[in-house]
């Protein structure tokens, strides 16, 4: 260990690496027995166990060997309760993925198909008052002062584009 790693925890321990010696059994024991990869929790122990060693004082009630066990174990909860977060979040995706029908998939990319085609028919002005205010959400007035026309005539085209659109609609398989 450099010096700079060196910390005076307790009598018991003089640096990190006795510190680390005299009580990683027992963390590399919860680790294997807890995590999924006990490795790599085993270091993440240890960081934070050095991380918290400024704050911890020899004087007080709590030996080493607790202060050490208190973060692994703390860790370990959290870690856990990350991992079932995890697993609860795919395990409603999938369930959600299943639940839909593939024929419904199918459905829905046909009609965006006919939609797209029938978009791509109309005059330039309507299909773009169209998908800026149904698709994108813009109002009337917004779309009238991007454009520099009247509030009218963009409701004139909307009104054109949605007819046109639905008759479209109907005449594409």
């Amino acid at each position: 260990m450099s010096g700079s790693m060196a910390v005076r925890a307790t009598s018991e321990t003089t640096d990190f690496a006795g510190l680390v010696e005299a009580h990683g059994d027992l963390v590399y024991g919860m680790c294997r027995r807890l995590a999924v990869d006990p490795d790599d929790c085993y270091q993440e122990i240890w960081l934070k166990v050095m991380r918290a060693l400024p704050s911890f004082d020899p004087a007080g009630p709590a030996p080493v060997r607790g202060f050490v066990a208190t973060i692994a174990r703390r860790h370990l909860v959290d870690q856990h309760r990350r991992q079932t977060a995890r697993a609860r979040a795919a395990r409603a995706a999938v369930t959600e993925a299943a639940a839909v029908d593939p024929a419904d998939r199918i459905d829905a990319a046909r009609d965006r198909h006919r939609l797209e085609a029938a978009l791509g028919e109309l005059p330039a002005d309507q299909q773009h008052v169209v998908v800026q205010h149904h698709i994108h959400g813009a109002s009337l007035e917004e779309l009238a002062a991007e454009q520099g026309v009247a509030l009218g005539t963009i409701k004139s085209r909307l009104h054109r584009g949605r007819a046109r659109l639905a008759e479209r609609l109907r005449r594409i398989p």
